[in-house]
């Protein structure tokens, strides 16, 4: 019986371990594609007229690629919390924990108070790790804006 408890908890573990290692991930990723459309956006700047009309354009693309992984890394993000919730619940249940919070849990947290204040503040529909998703489609507008309205 023993064993089994080890493992409930070493699953719980383990969950969490993946959320971690994949939040790493996924802000080296971001932090990758920001670095190039930086770069890009540094080229509209200082490079000539007749040199810089590929820049909006594949800013585009780069935009689309960013996107799709962040999309993919925020359904991750959320598989994984949810997969941490379910081992945590059965955890709470087995051990009958009442005011048991798990890893990742933002909401309805026994005991705990976190006051929102100008300088603190969590909204549920606009998170950090959806901006892994929305950040590059709000790129994406401001290069097809660029391509649209660039010079000839």
């Amino acid at each position: 019986m023993a064993e089994k408890e080890f493992d409930l908890v070493d699953d719980y573990k383990s969950k969490v371990g993946y959320l971690k290692d994949h939040f790493t991930r996924m802000w080296t990723r971001f932090n990758f594609f920001l670095t190039i459309h930086s770069g890009l956006f540094f080229g509209t700047v200082v490079a000539s007229e007749k040199d810089k009309w590929w820049i909006p354009f594949f800013g585009i693309l780069v935009a689309l690629l960013w996107y799709v992984f962040g999309a993919q890394d925020r359904f991750l993000v959320d598989l994984y919390r949810k997969e941490i919730e379910q081992a945590a619940e059965i955890i709470k249940s087995k051990y009958e924990l009442s005011d048991y919070n798990y890893i990742g849990q933002t909401e309805n947290m026994a005991g705990i108070q976190i006051n929102k204040e100008i300088y603190q503040w969590r909204s549920k529909s606009f998170s950090t790790t959806k901006l892994a998703a929305m950040f590059p489609l709000a790129i994406l507008v401001l290069w097809i804006i660029r391509a649209l309205t660039r010079q000839s």
